[in-house]
């Protein structure tokens, strides 16, 4: 039987009998009734490859049920272990004992066998994923390569848990999973220049990403607005560029976003983007910015052209010199992650080209205009990149520009007729740059800082949820590139500008639309129904909250008794008198 139909099968199975009720969504208008089949309260998100459950159930009693690995002294599954536990067991809900059930009818114990002896460290692209996971009875099994698919293993185990009428908390007395991601790469981009985000609310933004498979932050640290990380090589970069003292990633917070990522199996990526982007940067030295002329005056602006000095000047050696000097730091603080993301995106040439020193470069070396300038820039910093060990990631416009990329260099797409009237589509990129040779990441089609509200209506019927826009998205749509070409399509990226965001919304802004994409990443393209994988996006989001996640509404409707007497907290301490 294909895994396609086991799909269907195990939806049905889980839908057969539906107990306690965690939550429920509603129409946003009674002329449009929902469509789609509810989901079960333990449907797991995103949806397994391949996936059987029975219509019976095991019951755990939080007291003497174990679980443990063959992998000892591993800080990656040692510490997931204890992290779930609150997870397994809400410590604010009350679990009825099942010591007056059948023994047969408890779960008594899962064990996680982990294939590969090492504890591997950090994350990398190409590592195994996948797990298997079993219940049968008494005893489960989560088997998996190595500890980055034991995690997702119990990341799923986790979800298939919930908690009965009878306030028993159970699962499903038969379950098989055999599951892997549908691409290895699942970004979530935060920004962090155009306003700051607390470290607390960065460490939330992270276990949302586990709970959802996410492996990869894309930390947009720095751009015009400030410059938040503390260099030690630079400390006048967060002293004049910073919005404040209070406003910065001490050496100490950055450490503890990427352990925190890292034990979540998440790679972290950071970004310093240049030669645009940089106006912070400037605020601590000025003498390396370009000063932009209106006519023959310097340092004037042109509203919608160029600000007085907003891009490095590529023709001054300094420039080149601070930046392998902070290339080489950035690659010692983030010492196991080997991409940094350089941006170059954006730069836009009417500043370089008003300047009449730049313009004497260009004749000297026989450069005719802001291409060749951008060119000769990227070409210095790829290769300080590559003379210090590390690879690049980059945003499409260099490579849109004609410069010869390192066969390593991963290139970001974003450009798209729906974001630049005068742009091809992603798709058009995607297969482009795949043929050329390139790994590539899609964030084009995915960009959360964009609301849309609610429902559409057309004239054959009415368009569902904002996500479905997202969810309905194939990333091979219209890709004309070969299977080899299918293989560098590494994955793509749920990015959250920053203008309109902070840490008082991020969460609610992020959480639960990235959900859509986490499964587009995750699951079988054939898992394509939005009407419904709503009723499971729903039930996904109550999790999230359960967990401590402000996740937004998906529809109308209630999470059991979250709403009843809600207490405001402060950040990073949802506090709940009753979440169920």
């Amino acid at each position: 039987m294909s895994y396609r139909l086991h799909i269907f099968q195990c939806l049905l199975t889980f839908i057969i009998s539906i107990h306690h009720v965690y939550c429920i969504i509603d129409y946003i208008e009674a002329k449009y009734p929902l469509k789609g089949k509810p989901s079960a309260p333990n449907a797991p998100w995103p949806q397994p490859q391949y996936l059987n459950a029975s219509s019976d159930y095991v019951y755990i009693d939080p007291n003497f049920f174990v679980i443990h690995s063959n992998l000892k002294d591993c800080d990656v599954i040692d510490n997931a272990l204890q992290r779930y536990k609150s997870i397994f067991f809400p410590p604010k809900i009350s679990i009825q004992n099942p010591d007056r059930l059948d023994e047969s009818r408890i779960l008594l114990s899962v064990f996680i066998l982990i294939q590969s002896k090492q504890c591997h460290t950090y994350p990398q692209l190409r590592d195994d994923q996948s797990y298997n996971l079993t219940i049968e009875s008494s005893y489960g099994i989560i088997y998996a390569e190595n500890v980055w698919g034991a995690l997702n293993g119990i990341e799923t185990f986790s979800q298939l848990l919930f908690i009965t009428d009878d306030n028993y908390l159970a699962t499903n007395a038969s379950i098989y999973i055999q599951d892997w991601p549908r691409f290895p790469y699942r970004g979530i981009l935060l920004d962090t220049a155009r306003h700051f985000l607390p470290v607390p609310i960065i460490k939330q933004h992270l276990d949302a990403m586990a709970s959802n498979k996410f492996n990869v932050l894309h930390w947009h640290i720095t751009d015009d607005q400030s410059w938040p990380f503390v260099s030690e090589t630079f400390p006048q970069l967060t002293e004049k560029g910073a919005f404040s003292s209070a406003h910065v990633y001490t050496p100490e917070n950055v450490q503890d976003i990427l352990e925190h990522a890292r034990l979540r199996g998440i790679r972290t990526i950071p970004e310093f983007d240049t030669p645009g982007h940089v106006a912070a940067l400037g605020r601590a030295f000025p003498e390396f910015l370009t000063d932009c002329y209106n006519g023959s005056m310097p340092c004037q602006a042109i509203y919608g052209v160029h600000a007085e000095r907003e891009i490095l000047d590529p023709t001054k050696a300094e420039v080149y010199n601070f930046m392998n000097e902070f290339l080489k730091e950035v690659k010692e603080v983030f010492k196991y992650e080997p991409y940094i993301h350089l941006g170059m995106d954006e730069v836009y040439p009417a500043c370089w080209l008003s300047n009449p020193n730049i313009k004497n470069f260009l004749n000297e070396n026989n450069m005719s205009n802001g291409t060749d300038l951008m060119s000769y820039f990227a070409s210095q910093i790829l290769k300080l990149m590559q003379s210090i060990g590390g690879k690049s990631m980059v945003w499409q416009d260099v490579w849109d520009d004609g410069v010869k990329l390192p066969s390593d260099t991963v290139i970001e797409i974003w450009k798209d007729t729906s974001l630049l009237s005068d742009s091809p589509s992603w798709s058009y990129y995607l297969s482009k740059a795949t043929s050329e040779g390139y790994d590539a990441v899609l964030a084009a089609p995915f960009y959360l800082n964009m609301i849309e509200y609610g429902k559409y209506n057309t004239p054959e019927s009415v368009m569902n949820l904002e996500f479905f826009k997202w969810y309905n998205i194939d990333l091979f749509a219209n890709f004309t590139g070969d299977d080899d070409a299918r293989q560098r399509l590494i994955g793509g990226e749920a990015a959250l500008w920053a203008e309109f965001v902070d840490g008082t919304n991020s969460l609610s802004r992020l959480w639960p639309r990235a959900s859509a994409i986490a499964e587009r990443l995750w699951s079988s393209i054939d898992v394509n129904n939005p009407e419904d994988a709503q009723f499971r996006l729903d039930v996904h989001r109550c999790r999230m909250l359960r967990r401590g996640i402000p996740a937004a509404p998906v529809l109308n409707g209630y999470c059991g008794l979250y709403e009843v007497g809600m207490k405001q907290s402060m950040v990073n301490e949802p506090i709940f008198n009753y979440i169920h």
